[in-house]
């Protein structure tokens, strides 16, 4: 299985706070990582330091392109329908998926009947999914979700997880940063457990 995403050693500290200790993680093609741990843990810390928003004190980050992120907290403008926040997505990261590929991420979040229902109409659990669609412009061969189910009541995290194991067997490695161990159990091939300590397991 070739590594889509590695993390070796990775420290981070703010002053005199470490938010990371010696971090050592992989996430496969095709595999879906929970990443554990409790709020302050740094997982976000670690998610950011991944895709180059933040600098690490030490350690190493290599990371497959081109990939998807999905911040914790977002904001899309709230007079954009569903389908305009994708295309301003497609402008942005240059891809070529055309409308086509607008409603291939549409269904795969079941939003396909809102494509054009603006921001500020939807729901706080249908802008949650549509960050997810957001996060897949350009068919990222990674994707790093930052509590993408934080906001979503079950039904909503159930459309979620349908997504994400279609993702896997599409061949996308996903790290998955949650607090909800109940996710992690349902979806995930193997968990990371960060919280100063770090264990993994399947």
């Amino acid at each position: 299985m070739s590594v889509a995403l590695s993390v070796t050693g990775l420290r981070k500290s703010y002053g005199s706070r470490e938010a990371l200790r010696g971090v050592d993680l992989h996430v496969g093609e095709g595999e879906l990582v929970g990443l554990l741990g409790p709020n302050g843990a740094g997982k976000s810390t670690l998610t950011k330091i991944a895709v180059g928003l933040v600098r690490p004190s030490a350690g190493e980050v290599q990371l497959v392109r081109p990939f998807g992120y999905l911040a914790e907290l977002f904001r899309f403008p709230g007079w954009c329908s569903a389908d305009e926040v994708l295309r301003l997505h497609q402008d942005l990261s240059g891809s070529e998926g055309g409308a086509g590929e607008r409603a291939d991420l549409l269904r795969l979040v079941r939003l396909d009947d809102a494509a054009d229902v603006r921001v500020e109409r939807m729901s706080k659990g249908m802008q949650q999914r549509l960050g997810i669609a957001q996060a897949m412009v350009g068919a990222p061969r990674v994707l790093l979700l930052d509590e993408p189910t934080s906001a979503l009541d079950p039904g909503g995290r159930r459309t979620v997880r349908d997504a994400l194991v279609e993702l896997r067997r599409r061949g996308v490695a996903v790290l998955l940063n949650t607090h909800l161990l109940s996710e992690v159990e349902q979806v995930c091939d193997r968990v990371v457990i960060i919280d100063r300590l770090v264990a993994a397991g399947e």
